[in-house]
């Protein structure tokens, strides 16, 4: 362990994590889900392009008043089938909803989690609903100290409602608190506003945003690992 690895992992009290897209993958599961409802074909020329269509119309919904995730996502992935010149009608897309239970883990994510965990109390801030996060924790097989839920605080990310429940039941511990994610749109923008410190999970090789600066960037939860030291 390096001493600057040691420095770094005494700051820290707490790590918090956002979950699909950082602990799970997002883009093959829901690829896995398409390709069993027989529908990945009419979109699989331009996946990227619908993942990011689909995310678009996800947040412009999450910014409504508040709906079960399951629903959102199903009419969210229906308008972008729309879009690209395709169709997926409600039940199907209610099973993909329904399957993001089941979706893999990156391959370094119970690993680092458990070698985390045996140093820190891990906390899940999720824009899904309650009982699909807690089948991914259940087979994740992590005891995360706590559980904050789109479902639970009524709200989606970027809205601060997560972070707020979050540091209400960190209590002391919210100045050693580390959020860990991907997403800059859904966790690093609204930590940083909230003076929260991040690890930016960079899986993708993409630019730290200015406008939100990362405590620290790494290309997965192994290099966290190294970088606190555990």
């Amino acid at each position: 362990m390096s001493v600057a690895s040691t420095k770094e992992n005494s700051v820290w009290q707490a790590l918090t994590f956002d979950c699909f897209g950082t602990l799970i993958d997002w883009a093959e599961g829901l690829r896995q889900a398409l390709t069993d409802e027989g529908a990945f074909e009419a979109v699989k020329p331009r996946f990227d392009e619908f993942l990011h269509f689909r995310e678009k119309r996800e947040a412009e919904w999450e910014a409504l008043p508040y709906r079960h995730y399951r629903e959102i996502l199903a009419v969210s992935l229906r308008e972008a089938y729309v879009e690209f010149g395709a169709t997926l009608d409600e039940p199907a897309a209610l099973r993909v909803a329904d399957s993001l239970r089941r979706w893999p883990p990156f391959p370094d994510t119970v690993s680092a989690l458990r070698r985390l965990g045996s140093h820190f109390p891990l906390l899940l801030l999720s824009n899904v609903d309650r009982a699909p996060l807690a089948a991914v924790v259940e087979r994740l097989g992590i005891p995360f100290a706590e559980l904050v839920t789109a479902e639970d605080v009524r709200s989606y990310k970027p809205a601060p409602a997560h972070f707020q429940e979050a540091k209400r039941r960190l209590s002391s511990r919210t100045e050693g608190w580390l959020h860990v994610a991907a997403s800059q749109f859904h966790d690093l923008e609204p930590a940083h506003a909230l003076g929260i410190s991040c690890a930016y999970v960079n899986r993708t090789g993409a630019k730290a945003p200015e406008s939100a600066a990362p405590r620290m960037m790494v290309k997965d939860l192994n290099e966290l690992c190294k970088k606190l030291g555990v």
